[in-house]
């Protein structure tokens, strides 16, 4: 089975340095876990777009990270990582 490969947008990347050193090593880390198997891990976005789907990703009690997976291409795209009352607002 092939491995993903793991984009992060500007926006995630600006995310991960507002959180505390240890969440956002943790979140890394449970990003690049899901690199074989990312279905098992995450659960779809009811609010998505059909066409384009939005998953998230729980990384502790209160962050996620929202994520698009390109099956095409064989890339995971790390959209947001925060807070969980905030990371929903845009999709």
């Amino acid at each position: 089975m092939s491995v993903y490969r793991i984009k992060y947008t500007p926006r995630a990347r600006q995310d991960l340095r507002k959180l505390p050193l240890e969440i956002a090593q943790k979140a890394i880390r449970a990003i690049e876990e899901i690199r074989d198997t990312p279905y098992l891990h995450i659960k779809k976005l009811k609010a998505s777009d059909p066409k384009h789907p939005v998953y998230s990703l729980r990384i502790r009690r209160d962050v996620r990270a929202l994520l698009s997976i390109h099956n095409d291409v064989l890339i995971i795209h790390v959209l947001e990582v925060e807070h969980r009352k905030h990371s929903y607002r845009d999709f």
